[in-house]
């Protein structure tokens, strides 16, 4: 019979425990960098009535309480709450929109249609 060398076994078993602990953890440090990004940038959110969605172009026209009117981008990261597809989107509904400002664009992040309460 063999016999078992301990040490070489335990030394082993170590450098294999310490690769599980710390792979996982410098991945973990790599998503929080990013998501430090995220959390630097402006997110605002609108409230407002559907004026006109463009298909084509994938805009919606916003017209806000105050009477004030925005052209919003909708692309493929944008969210959809209440509605399965942005072809759903119709003039009349009122939705709030969050969303974020740069290069002369505005982009929805997240589009929720507001529940129609009525008897």
């Amino acid at each position: 019979m063999k016999k078992i060398n301990y040490k070489s076994t335990t030394s082993l078993l170590t450098l294999f425990a310490l690769l599980l602990v710390f792979i996982p953890g410098s991945s973990i440090a790599a998503e929080t960098d990013s998501a430090n990004v995220s959390k630097n940038s402006n997110i605002l959110m609108i409230e407002g009535k559907i004026k006109r969605f463009n298909s084509d172009s994938q805009t919606v026209l916003l017209q806000l309480k105050t009477g004030e009117k925005l052209s919003i981008l909708i692309d493929w990261n944008t969210a959809l709450v209440g509605y399965a597809s942005p072809s759903e989107i119709e003039k009349g509904n009122k939705v709030k929109i969050w969303h974020s400002t740069g290069n002369n664009t505005t982009t929805a992040i997240k589009i929720e249609k507001k529940l129609m309460v009525g008897c």
